[in-house]
């Protein structure tokens, strides 16, 4: 009783005002702030000039500058009332919203001077916190826990137990700490740039190394999640793909077996596992992984578009090209689809594209109503529609640049064939270096440009072809540059296309 009559007694001190959220209405009835909230989730208008007329306002006015103010405060306001309860809230992404808010309100308490209701708030927290192995969380409670007590001597027995538990767990927040910060370090290069040297190879390794006894004395799970997912680039970067698969299921077997059950954690090295097996070719393990990995997530949600993605990339790759197609439909269908990333909603029709032209060469086999679809296709409107892909001169505009080729080809526009490769050859000469990771796109740029070099005769390029196809089979992909996609379907197979059109040539 006494801590609720401390918040009663607070609340009345600085009166309680009406509660600002999309839902609250004076005149009990379903107020202009929710209906804004309503049809700005299902797209109701395409502009703020429509949305100013519907509601009354000029467009660009202050009136209406000041509706939108109140409609972000309140949605703002409305967060804090988030119902985890929703089954696509697991326990601990639940744990972590649930604990925020409830920390919100302990340090009002705290700083209002309701030091009790704050101390029972505040030992809840920590329990919580701890199961959860919230260790930035645990430490400034305790923190605050260890201040609000000392004055009190009826606390006299929690003082050295609680500060005993900020050392141990400060130090372990300061190895944390030191492991995001050395992560972040060294593979921030590798987010600005496609492809990765292998002179990145050894900062990490020595990173990894030196990280190691931190990983080795502490076994909670943010530090374990990032020392492990460094630890697997080195592998990666070796192309130790069958290391990599080992070293991602020993990393998703030890968070799998955390109480706390972090399924994102879980989830980011299920991720690299599907990945390596993609690159072992072991197609269906990946698949299926992918699938089962989509169900313990949200469906529409990043991580499940990535996953469904992957399983789109093996399906390539296994050649089973009326799966990728039926789920590259149904993605781009997805009411959820306009929500990803812009590049990641590009990827999607860079696969929908390479389909279109396999339903060309009829490698695809469609219904008569889905070949329908795919003629309808243009390569120029294909185009617009990849600004990113398209200018991304670190490697994702490869796909593009040789799909656009491959169909001028298969489209007998042989003038504009010959310009695009040419074009092609000046890109690898700037672009490409022959020994770098991208052997094999080099290689594959060389095989087209011998087609008008050696005047379309099948013969001649077949011969020049040889030593092409060799080099390029002596090469490996390599996951961190993406190569997984960037050969959509295998090179081989893409020069198998290739000669079938040049039969056709007269």
């Amino acid at each position: 009783m006494d801590t609720l009559q401390e918040i009663v007694l607070l609340l009345d001190r600085y009166k309680v005002r009406q509660i600002e959220v999309l839902t609250n209405a004076s005149d009990g009835k379903e107020n202009r702030y929710f209906e804004c909230y309503s049809g700005m989730r299902d797209g109701r208008w395409s502009s703020d000039d429509e949305m100013a007329e519907f509601f009354g306002f000029e467009p660009g006015s202050k009136a209406f500058t000041r509706f939108r103010n109140e409609v972000k405060k309140r949605l703002q306001n409305s967060l804090l009332f988030i119902d985890t309860s929703l089954p696509e809230f697991n326990d601990y992404n639940r744990a972590a919203i649930t604990l925020t808010q409830q920390w919100a309100i302990a340090k009002v308490l705290m700083h209002r001077g309701a030091r009790k209701a704050f101390v029972e708030m505040a030992e809840q927290i920590l329990k919580v916190a701890i199961y959860f192995e919230f260790l930035d969380i645990i430490v400034e409670v305790l923190q605050s826990l260890i201040s609000s007590i000392m004055p009190f001597p009826q606390y006299n027995k929690d003082f050295p137990r609680y500060m005993k538990m900020y050392e141990e767990y400060k130090d372990a927040l300061d190895a944390e700490k030191e492991v995001w910060k050395t992560v972040n370090t060294v593979m921030w290069p590798l987010v600005t740039q496609k492809g990765v040297p292998a002179h990145h190879l050894e900062p990490i390794v020595q990173a990894t190394e030196r990280l190691r006894p931190l990983a080795e004395k502490y076994s909670y799970i943010i530090l374990q999640s990032n020392f492990r997912n460094l630890e697997l680039f080195s592998y990666i970067f070796n192309k130790d793909w069958e290391k990599v698969l080992v070293l991602s299921r020993d990393a998703k077997n030890f968070l799998e077996a955390k109480p706390a059950n972090p399924v994102f954690h879980i989830l980011k090295f299920a991720q690299q596992e599907a990945a390596s097996l993609v690159m072992l070719a072991r197609f269906d393990e990946a698949r299926t992984l992918c699938r089962e990995s989509m169900s313990l997530l949200t469906e529409g949600i990043s991580m499940w578009f990535k996953f469904w993605e992957m399983e789109t990339v093996a399906a390539f790759q296994a050649g089973c090209y009326e799966d990728a197609w039926h789920a590259v439909k149904q993605a781009m269908k997805h009411r959820r689809f306009e929500t990803i990333s812009a590049m990641d909603q590009e990827s999607w029709r860079v696969f929908y594209g390479y389909l279109c032209l396999m339903s060309r060469l009829q490698i695809l086999p469609l219904s008569s109503r889905e070949k329908g679809e795919a003629e309808k296709f243009r390569l120029s409107s294909w185009l617009n529609d990849l600004p990113l892909h398209s200018q991304d001169k670190r490697g994702a505009n490869i796909p593009v640049l040789i799909l656009q080729t491959l169909f001028l080809l298969t489209e007998k526009r042989y003038d504009e064939f010959e310009n695009r490769t040419e074009a092609l050859r000046k890109y690898r000469q700037r672009n490409l270096e022959a020994d770098s990771q991208h052997v094999r796109t080099d290689c594959f740029i060389r095989l087209m440009e011998s087609i008008p070099k050696n005047g379309y005769q099948l013969k001649r390029i077949s011969q020049e072809a040889e030593k092409w196809l060799e080099k390029m089979q002596m090469s490996t992909t390599n996951i961190l540059d993406y190569s997984y996609e960037l050969e959509i379907v295998p090179y081989e197979r893409q020069w198998e296309w290739t000669i079938d059109v040049l039969k056709c040539v007269k």
